[in-house]
């Protein structure tokens, strides 16, 4: 703000003025941020969890769509799946099937080794980072040495809106083809891959 100022005639000159100001700055003081929570662990830390995504879809055949998904992807034996004829005097369609791979990478100072490769190809038992009981595969982890005792691993599942099933048609003999009625597949029934599940908790005491 000003503080005071000196009004004088430039030396030769009759309308020429100089005008001096004197002022000095007053600080209002500096706005006020919210303090951003210091990380509890940092990356490389023991216990420290990275989670990443990619949300994609990928064509599957199928002869039916808009079917009726069992409860937690297990399907009952000779039941058909109902939905929507899809294909042509049994020749299956393409259809959407959403994927969605989650990595979860945690760093540890001893890899649970037997954990791992005992869930592999397994489905969650219950939910697991918001993905329903059944929908989630545990594909297996990538471990990798970063420093004394200490390792990262990554872990990766793919989560599908179909819970991995696959489409399969009620076959007769003797060429083993669809069998057919009014032009399409008579029946379609549900195949389970993986049928077993895990409590993925259980793979890491970090989530």
């Amino acid at each position: 703000m000003a503080k005071d100022f000196n009004l004088s005639l430039v030396k030769g000159h009759t309308d020429l003025w100089k005008l001096v100001w004197q002022y000095e700055v007053i600080s209002r003081g500096f706005p006020s941020y919210p303090e951003q929570p210091t990380p509890q662990v940092l990356p490389n830390e023991i216990s420290y969890v990275e989670i990443s995504a990619e949300i994609r879809a990928e064509f599957f055949l199928a002869w039916r769509s808009e079917p009726t998904i069992p409860a937690l992807g297990d399907p009952e034996n000779d039941q058909n799946i109902e939905g929507d004829p899809a294909d042509a005097a049994g020749i299956p369609t393409s259809l959407q099937r959403n994927i969605q791979e989650l990595t979860v990478t945690e760093t540890v100072n001893v890899p649970n080794l037997a954990a791992y490769r005992s869930a592999r190809f397994t489905r969650n038992a219950s939910d697991f980072f918001g993905s329903p009981a059944g929908s989630l595969l545990y594909r297996g982890a990538s471990i990798r040495r970063t420093g004394v005792d200490v390792y990262q691993v990554a872990h990766s599942f793919v989560e599908d809106g179909f819970f991995h099933l696959q489409q399969q048609p009620l076959l007769e003999p003797p060429n083993m083809t669809p069998k057919l009625k009014d032009g399409v597949a008579e029946t379609v029934f549900f195949v389970q891959p993986f049928t077993n599940k895990t409590n993925f908790n259980s793979i890491s005491t970090n989530f």
